[in-house]
């Protein structure tokens, strides 16, 4: 079944993977296709030009002004291969009409004449601002897609790129900016004029070889080999690492896991259902609820204010805002306690007594997604109110794919967080570590305008990763931290098999004084949702893509056996 499963899962993710990365180069190259027209005449300040929708045109396209050159020959055969044509100003479309459209002048209007030939996205400067350090070959890819442009120098664009990409307004025409969030086209004043789902960027491996083969006895694999532990962790290592649980019933774009009482719970969601499993030797499904009000499902946390009472938290995307809701677990249904409360909702095991007695509710903010005021909730009978945290937080720290745990064992949880591909260890406010890229992978995304009234308004990208866990994996008295990691799009398009081409379990241990980054079982050809690890086994669910909105695929709940 696990041999099966993952065959069908690579074949759809090869199939998905591949047009990312030439969709996006299509796009680009249609979108900034050549065409060519004239200026008819000046009119209030503008320019009138002999181009309109029928041609392709949209608002905010950038044209060339150009003025002929010298005709370049062949020496031999005398063909003309080109001519040295020199632009003497630049407009950009304003208004589109019937047989014209407006421009104005962004540069050169004094230089611009009635009869003038003009270019759209030719002879143009541009520059490639790679905020990720992976963009190196789509860039060799884009200048080749898009060659009537003056493309700087790779190198030289890095080297001249500001700490803020809006920063670099002004220093080219066009400026085409892969960052965390994704690949956009800006002009000169930095307005967007185009967003695309980010290329497939080659990664390197999250680890460096190994210097000496593990310790078997450990269930990981460090940088370097640890020493001794003090338990004697062993695992059973079947094909490719992991045992099949049960089918979920549909692709999971969230789920959680939770020990109440006796059962350990999952819960998982489509993004637009709910379903609750017992977790055993096989699943056994307790609850299913479908939601009619809220429009996307990104993240779930089941929330434990006290011993007897569970409660699961929803936090929903309805654009343009979020809508998240608490519903309370009991005797197999979900009924809701609180909807509509527009937050982020995640909770923590703070004092580490296994139980996330800890609800904290964040801010939604359209200009920095992860606003910076954070709520703890408080339940009181049946109802739920907001109040003040006791304890200080990272300023960009997220209630979602986070955790608290006392990684360095002084006593004191540190707070751990998921944020655009990079995992952040915190003391308090005082940061302890940043892992390279590659941490997370999460197939919960969306995109939303920064102002959805406005004419031009800046895309924002929300991404809700899966939370680590901590765990004494080797038997030796300390918590190590277990995460979702993947080699995928930085942005890819929201719903299921966003660009994720492979996951796997990374590992984090706090060993003399350092961090120390390793990995758990194989690599997989799927995307992860949910993570847990309950006695002497890892869990989590691994999603089988269908189309890339999730039609038609699944989701397993994968087991990876410690016996100890």
């Amino acid at each position: 079944m696990i041999k099966r499963f993952m065959l069908l899962a690579a074949c759809s993710l090869l199939l998905m993977a591949a047009p990312v990365f030439a969709g996006t180069l299509e796009e680009l190259a249609q979108d900034f296709k050549e065409v060519s027209g004239y200026v008819v005449l000046p009119v209030q300040g503008e320019f009138l030009i002999d181009l309109d929708a029928s041609k392709g045109i949209a608002v905010g396209d950038l044209f060339a002004v150009v003025q002929p050159g010298e005709k370049i020959t062949h020496p031999v055969t005398g063909e003309v291969l080109g001519s040295l044509d020199v632009r003497k100003a630049v407009l950009q479309v304003t208004q589109i009409k019937a047989g014209y459209s407006q421009a104005r002048a962004v540069s050169g209007a004094a230089q611009v004449a009635r009869g003038d030939v003009i270019r759209r996205f030719v002879n143009l400067r541009a520059s490639f601002l790679d905020y990720t350090g992976r963009g190196e070959a789509f860039y060799a890819d884009l200048t080749g897609a898009l060659p009537g442009l003056e493309w700087q120098d790779y190198a030289a664009a890095q080297a001249a790129r500001p700490a803020k990409p809006a920063a670099a307004a002004g220093s080219a025409d066009l400026l085409v900016i892969l960052d965390g969030h994704g690949l956009s086209v800006r002009d000169s004043a930095y307005r967007l004029l185009h967003s695309y789902s980010s290329p497939t960027v080659k990664q390197a491996a999250v680890s460096a070889p190994l210097q000496q083969a593990p310790v078997a006895a450990v269930p990981y694999r460090l940088e370097a080999a640890p020493a001794a532990p003090i338990g004697t962790v062993r695992y059973e290592a079947t094909f490719p690492g992991f045992k099949t649980t049960g089918s979920i019933g549909f692709p999971a774009v969230a789920s959680d896991f939770v020990q109440h009482g006796e059962q350990l719970l999952v819960a998982a969601s489509d993004g637009k259902s709910i379903k609750v499993f017992v977790v055993g030797e096989k699943l056994q499904q307790q609850a299913e609820l479908q939601l009619a009000d809220m429009a996307q499902v990104a993240s779930l946390s089941w929330w434990q204010p006290a011993a007897d009472k569970l409660y699961l938290a929803v936090t929903g995307w309805q654009a343009p805002k979020v809508s998240s809701a608490i519903y309370a677990y009991d005797n197999g249904s979900l009924n809701a306690v609180e909807e509509s409360m527009g937050k982020f909702l995640g909770s923590f095991d703070r004092d580490g007594d296994g139980r996330k007695e800890l609800l904290l509710a964040q801010d939604f903010d359209r200009s920095l997604v992860w606003g910076t005021r954070i709520k703890k909730a408080v339940l009181k009978g049946d109802k739920v109110s907001l109040g003040a945290l006791d304890f200080k937080l990272p300023h960009r720290f997220t209630v979602v794919g986070s955790l608290m745990a006392d990684l360095t064992n002084d006593g004191k949880p540190e707070t751990i967080f998921v944020r655009d591909g990079l995992m952040y260890v915190y003391s308090g406010t005082k940061k302890l570590y940043r892992s390279p890229k590659m941490m997370g992978g999460t197939l919960s995304r969306f995109l939303f305008d920064e102002d959805p009234n406005a004419r031009e308004t800046e895309t924002n990208f929300a991404a809700f990763e899966v939370a680590p866990v901590a765990a004494d994996l080797d038997g030796d008295g300390k918590l190590e931290l277990l995460s979702v990691a993947s080699d995928s799009s930085l942005l890819a398009a929201p719903g299921i098999g966003a660009g994720v081409k492979k996951s796997w379990l990374a590992v984090l241990k706090k060993r003399d004084g350092m961090f120390v980054k390793g990995t758990l079982g194989e690599e997989l050809e799927v995307p992860l949702q949910g993570l847990a690890v309950a006695g002497d086994r890892v869990l989590f669910v691994a999603t089988e893509t269908g189309s890339v909105f999730g039609e038609g695929g699944d989701s397993q709940l994968l087991v990876f056996p410690l016996a100890r």
